[in-house]
Parts: structure tokens; sequence; C-alpha cells
């Protein structure tokens, strides 16, 4: 199954997620991250936080959400949006008609920009670990989709 996870610029968040399920559940999932508005940049501190805790940080780099939607890759399974900015995108006409879940993560102002990074790479370990952890061979888009559905905001 592929999952997109998309936030505001693709610099931080949105890598996180990509780098977590690829940690976590490699062998079920294909990972993707976008931007709405992407800088063209990963956030050297959130790669250098990713390599400390021993994510998969290979290939991670800023993309573009609507370069991504017309790319090979955009017939995806989830798309998983990180921010409000994501969350006001317009999703309709997808490729695949892909659930829409939204993850309310909050990235912090920029003077706590370090804690906030290791609040949200704990928030997303935790709600990707409960959004892979369907037993091997028992992985279904309804019951991913229900998974999905109850880590709306306010639930962890």
């Amino acid at each position: 199954m592929n999952v997109l996870f998309v936030c505001h610029d693709n610099s931080a968040l949105s890598i996180m997620a990509e780098a977590i399920l690829r940690a976590v559940a490699p062998r079920h999932f294909a990972a993707y991250s976008a931007g709405c508005f992407p800088n063209g940049a990963v956030n050297a501190d959130a790669l250098e936080f990713l390599e400390q805790h021993h994510m998969p940080v290979t290939g991670l780099r800023s993309k573009s959400l609507h370069g991504f939607r017309s790319s090979a890759d955009a017939k995806v399974d989830f798309i998983i949006t990180l921010g409000d900015v994501a969350a006001d995108e317009d999703f309709s006409g997808w490729p695949g008609e892909p659930f829409v879940a939204h993850w309310n993560v909050d990235d912090g102002s920029p003077a706590e920009a370090q804690d906030a990074l290791r609040d949200n790479f704990w928030t997303l370990m935790r709600r990707i670990k409960i959004f892979t952890s369907l037993p091997h061979g028992k992985l279904s888009r309804r019951r991913l989709e229900q998974r999905a559905l109850k880590l709306e905001p306010g639930y962890l």
C-alpha cells in the first residue's frame, strides 16, 4: 500500500513521517511525502534527528504536491495531511481515489524548534505504529481507513 504524507513545505514533518513509515513497515507500505508549498530543501536538523534515531534518510528530498500528483508515483492508497494548510488541499480526482486523513501535527514556533522536532517525531512515530499495527496478512484498506479515522485530531 502506498501512503503519501503532506505538509505545508515538505521540509520536516512529512519528511519525518516518510522516514518513520519506511522504518516501521517497509514490507507493507511504500512511503512518500510532498509539500503544498515546498521550499526546496529538507530541514537539516530534521535529517540529523532522523539519523540519530536510526531512521532511513537516503533519498529524502523536498517535493511539490502538484509535481508528485503528475508523477508515476501518484497512485497512492492513503493521503495523510499533517497540518491545516495541507488539510485545505483539494484531493478530489487524485489517481486511485485514495483515502484522505488529517493528523494535525503542530510545527511549533521557531524558538522551540528542537523541542517541536522531538515532540513531532514521537507523535508521528506513535500514530504510524498504530496505523500499521494490523497483523501481517490482514492488511485491508477498509481496516486501515478505520484506524486512520481514529487518529484524527484529539485521538492521541
